[in-house]
């Protein structure tokens, strides 16, 4: 059987995070409170499109390579994608492309190292 490589392009983080709803309303807590309120991490609506693609792919992979920018935000997605990932396929091997720069030099060293 031949590789198959599968890409994906997400426009946003997929998670949101939120307080649980006894928070949630301005009156609902001294403020104070909020700095040690429990917060819960969840895909919102809108985007579970996103993460049934990305659970529908990930079924079917051995690999999965990460290449997001490397900033915060990017680390962010990439950890959403890895959770929702390994949570239908456990065996996944993970890598992450480090990179710095948009340009096919670039993108074809990331892939020859396998990083």
């Amino acid at each position: 059987m031949a590789n198959k490589a599968t890409c994906l392009s997400l426009p946003s983080p997929v998670m949101e995070v939120d307080f649980e709803d006894r928070f949630r309303k301005w009156h609902s807590c001294d403020p104070a409170d909020l700095y040690t309120a429990p917060v819960r991490k969840h895909v919102p609506e809108d985007k579970l499109d996103i993460k049934r693609t990305l659970e529908e792919e990930a079924r079917k992979c051995h690999w999965l390579v990460l290449w997001f920018d490397c900033d915060r935000e990017g680390e962010n997605i990439a950890f959403e994608v890895m959770e929702v990932c390994k949570g239908v396929n456990r065996n996944l091997t993970i890598r992450r492309a480090r990179f710095s720069a948009l340009i096919e030099s670039g993108f074809q060293m990331q892939w020859a190292l396998g990083k």
